[in-house]
C-alpha cells in the first residue's frame, strides 16, 4: 500500500517536521512578546505538545488491529456533522500554516540568497513537488524524509555551534523576567506553530504498528524540543532586546560563524539544507489538506483528484493578496480556540474516541 508507514519512518518524518517551522519568523515573534524569555515559552508550548503526542501514539497503539482511519473514528464517536467540522478546521490549520511556511521561505530567498520572484512562479515547482508525492503516496514522503533526515540534521546542528559558542547567556537572565503568566499565555496563543504531530491524524489507517509505538516517537519529539529550545535561547542571547527585529532567525545566527570573515559564509550551504526539511513540511501538510477534503466528501480518491488539488492551489495564493501579518493578527489570532480543539483537545480524547470507534465497529460485523 502507498500510504502505509512503520513507526520508525513515522518518528523520523515528525523530527524533520518540528526543525522545518520553528526556525523562521517564530523566535523574533516570541522575543517581541516575552524578550529573552522567549525560550521559556517554546519550552511550555513543547510539554503541552508532549502530552498530547503521548495520548495520540496511545490511539494508535489502540487502532493497530482495526486501522480505522480518522473520519471514521469521529463519525462513530462524534458524530458526523462534528466530524466535518473538525476535518474544517484541520483544512484551515494546514492552509494557513503552509501559508505561512511558504511566505517565510519566499522572504528567505529575496533578503538572505537575494532572489526574487513573482509568487505564482515560486509556488508552481512547490505545488508539482506537493501533488507529485500526493499521486506517489504517503509512503514516498515518508521514505524521501528518512533519505535526507541525517543530512539535514548534521546542518543544523552545524549551524547552531558556532553561534552556541559565542553567545553569552547570561543575557537570558533573570529567567522569567517577563512573568510566568505572560509567559503562559504566550505559549498558548503561539501554539499555531507547534503540535505538528497533527499529520499523524491523516495516516492512521496506515500505520504498520510492530513492537514499539511510543519510543521512536518520543525520542524524535526529545531531540527536536531540544534543538527548538536551543535555538530560541541562541538566537535572543546573540541578539538581545534587537531580537524582534530579526525574522528570520536561522539565516542569522550564521552571521555569527567566526568562520565567516576568513572563509566566507558557509553557513549558506548548511541553511539550504536545511531548508529542505521546510519543503517536506509544506509537502506533507498539503498531502493533509488535500485528505482533509477527500474525507470531507465522504468518499476516497481513487484517482488523484484535480478538482482537490485545484482547491488546495488557490488556497495557497492567499500572500499574494494578503500579508503573513494581516494573517498572525486576524485569522490566526482569532482562530486560536477553534485551532485547540484538533491541537490539544482532540489528541487527549483520541484513545477514548478509538474505543468507542472500535466497539460500535465490532458491533456492527456481529
Amino acid at each position: 500500500m502507498k500510504d502505509r508507514v512503520s513507526v520508525d519512518q513515522l518518528a523520523l518524518l515528525y523530527l524533520l517536521l518540528v526543525m522545518g517551522g520553528k526556525f523562521l519568523t517564530l523566535p523574533s515573534l516570541l522575543a517581541q512578546d516575552v524578550g529573552h524569555d522567549s525560550w521559556l515559552a517554546v519550552t511550555f508550548s513543547f510539554v503541552w505538545d508532549g502530552i498530547c503526542l503521548c495520548f495520540l501514539m496511545w490511539a494508535v497503539r489502540l487502532n493497530r488491529n482495526l486501522r480505522l482511519d480518522i473520519s471514521a473514528i469521529m463519525d462513530k464517536s462524534l458524530s458526523k456533522p462534528v466530524s466535518k467540522v473538525l476535518l474544517g478546521i484541520f483544512f484551515v490549520i494546514f492552509v494557513l500554516r503552509t501559508n505561512v511556511l511558504l511566505s517565510s521561505c519566499h522572504k528567505m530567498f529575496s533578503v538572505t540568497f537575494d532572489v526574487s520572484v513573482n509568487w505564482i512562479v515560486y509556488l508552481l515547482p512547490v505545488l508539482a513537488l506537493a501533488f507529485f508525492a500526493l499521486h506517489k503516496g504517503f509512503n514516498c514522503i515518508a521514505r524521501t524524509g528518512q533519505l535526507l533526515f541525517g543530512l539535514i540534521v548534521l546542518a543544523v546542528v552545524a549551524l547552531f555551534v558556532s553561534p552556541f559558542a559565542e553567545a553569552e547567556l547570561g543575557a537570558l537572565l533573570p529567567i522569567g523576567e517577563a512573568g510566568w503568566g505572560k509567559i503562559l499565555l504566550t505559549s498558548y496563543l503561539r501554539s499555531f506553530w507547534f503540535s505538528d504531530y497533527i499529520f499523524v491524524y491523516f495516516v492512521l489507517d496506515g500505520i504498520n504498528v510492530k513492537k514499539h509505538v511510543f519510543a521512536p516517537m518520543l525520542i524524535s519529539f526529545g531531540v527536536g524540543a531540544v534543538l527548538c529550545i536551543t535555538l530560541n535561547a541562541v538566537f535572543v542571547a546573540l541578539f538581545g532586546y534587537l531580537a524582534p527585529q530579526f525574522d528570520l532567525a536561522m539565516s542569522k545566527i550564521g552571521v555569527f560563524s567566526a568562520a565567516s570573515s576568513t572563509n566566507g559564509r558557509w553557513d549558506w550551504l548548511t541553511l539550504s539544507i536545511w531548508l529542505v526539511s521546510v519543503f517536506v513540511k509544506v509537502v506533507v501538510f498539503v498531502f493533509c489538506a488535500y485528505k482533509c477534503l477527500e474525507k470531507i466528501v465522504g468518499k476516497p480518491f481513487v484517482r488523484f483528484n484535480w478538482i482537490a488539488a485545484a482547491i488546495v492551489s488557490v488556497c495557497l495564493l492567499l500572500p499574494m493578496f494578503v500579508t503573513t501579518d494581516w494573517m498572525l493578527d486576524t485569522v490566526i489570532k482569532w482562530g486560536v480556540i477553534p485551532f485547540s480543539l484538533v491541537q490539544y483537545a482532540l489528541p487527549l480524547l483520541m484513545p477514548l474516541l478509538v474505543k468507542t470507534a472500535s466497539r460500535k465497529t465490532e458491533a456492527a460485523h456481529e
